[in-house]
């Protein structure tokens, strides 16, 4: 067995009803005074949740401040935004709050504030900081990026275009509060699409190079939750017990990713989402299966153990996963995204451009495989 490492900085706390700790989180830092709340534009204030934080905040005797403008996906823009805010508050604290993109913001914005550097300029990079950020709590109110438990920080920047994540070990945050209540309020599209992204972690950390034996074990688990409870979360919202299955499986595809890393239908939704709108999650369920049947063979071995969490016999799973997908209301072709063809030479070259996630794929696309794969797509 070759030699591997497993790595996470961050302490969890997971349970119905763990957002009433992050009182006692925040007693753990007794020289901090100053707490800056980072959320998207509408849920966390909206719902009430943004009040209580406050009340929890004030009650551990520190100050707080909320920056409510966080768009749903993670641009330069938002960050220069959130950086600009943050800088006039002066926080010892930041916590994030809401689904992937609030979350990566606060992230990244942590790590600004001690280290001064154009995010444009570090989309795509391993390890540009030399100096940890002002400390993050992250309460995910999502079950999809999970980012709470990853040194990534994924940002658009559309004048490129690229979107990439920023990586570094540093940026782990130093606690993640998941409470399944969070996700309650959830609309059923939202929770479809979040769960896929969670899937799509846990099938690309299980089939990347860089897998070990403990990142597989999670990756697992995390599948055979998404397959047994997403359905149930998405139809029947109010049910505790698939929302907190589920919040488990986006928590477990966070670890896999932030040991083994995502590979090329990441890749290929990044691309995309360099020129649309679309949702993250719907990216990810557009790309799976085209991806999965172009490693073909090369994960034949692996894929059998993902059919038995699917209770598919093996032959079946790749049909049974597009109508699965399809199902949950997931696009699965390029031609309901409003695809263009003069993206295509772009597209290609974004995911070929990102040759560490190359290195860890089980079988490397060249240039005309991703065209062809394009345009079935485009075709379907």
């Amino acid at each position: 067995m070759r030699t591997w490492e497993y790595h996470l900085p961050t302490t969890v706390i997971f349970g119905i009803g763990t957002i009433e700790r992050l009182k006692d989180l925040l007693q753990e830092y007794p020289d901090a005074r100053r707490v800056l709340v980072v959320s998207g534009r509408h849920h966390v204030k909206e719902s009430g949740l943004g009040e209580r934080i406050g009340e929890l905040v004030e009650e551990a005797r520190k100050s707080v401040s909320f920056y409510y403008k966080v768009p749903p996906e993670p641009t330069v823009e938002a960050v220069l935004d959130t950086l600009a805010f943050a800088r006039g508050v002066c926080p010892h604290i930041i916590i994030g709050v809401g689904g992937g993109s609030p979350l990566d913001v606060a992230k990244l914005t942590s790590m600004l504030l001690m280290n001064p550097k154009d995010p444009s300029a570090i989309i795509g990079e391993y390890e540009p900081f030399p100096r940890a950020g002002v400390p993050y709590i992250a309460i995910p109110t999502t079950s999809g990026s999970g980012s709470e438990v990853t040194p990534y920080s994924v940002i658009i920047d559309p004048k490129i275009p690229k979107k990439a994540p920023v990586v570094s070990r540093l940026s782990f945050p130093r606690f993640a509060l998941n409470d399944p209540l969070l996700t309650l309020s959830c609309p059923p599209d939202l929770t479809a699409r979040a769960g896929i992204d969670a899937l799509s972690h846990c099938l690309e950390a299980f089939l990347s190079k860089r897998a070990t034996p403990i990142s597989d074990a999670i990756a697992l688990k995390g599948i055979e939750l998404i397959f047994s409870y997403l359905p149930q979360a998405v139809s029947k919202g109010e049910d505790i017990e698939a929302r907190e299955r589920v919040m488990l499986a986006s928590l477990l595809g966070g670890m896999a990713i932030a040991s083994a890393g995502a590979g090329l239908i990441h890749q290929l939704g990044h691309a995309l989402a360099a020129f649309t709108g679309i949702p993250h999650g719907s990216t990810m369920a557009l790309f799976m299966a085209p991806v999965l049947e172009f490693y073909g063979e090369h994960i034949q071995e692996k894929m059998r153990e993902v059919a038995l969490k699917a209770q598919i016999e093996l032959p079946s799973l790749l049909p049974w996963l597009r109508n699965w997908l399809s199902g949950l209301g997931q696009p699965i072709s390029l031609a309901e995204v409003g695809y263009k063809e003069e993206w295509q030479d772009t597209m290609v070259h974004l995911v070929m451009s990102r040759r560490s996630v190359m290195e860890a794929l089980p079988k490397t696309p060249k240039e005309e495989d991703l065209i062809i794969l394009l345009n079935t797509l485009a075709e379907n």
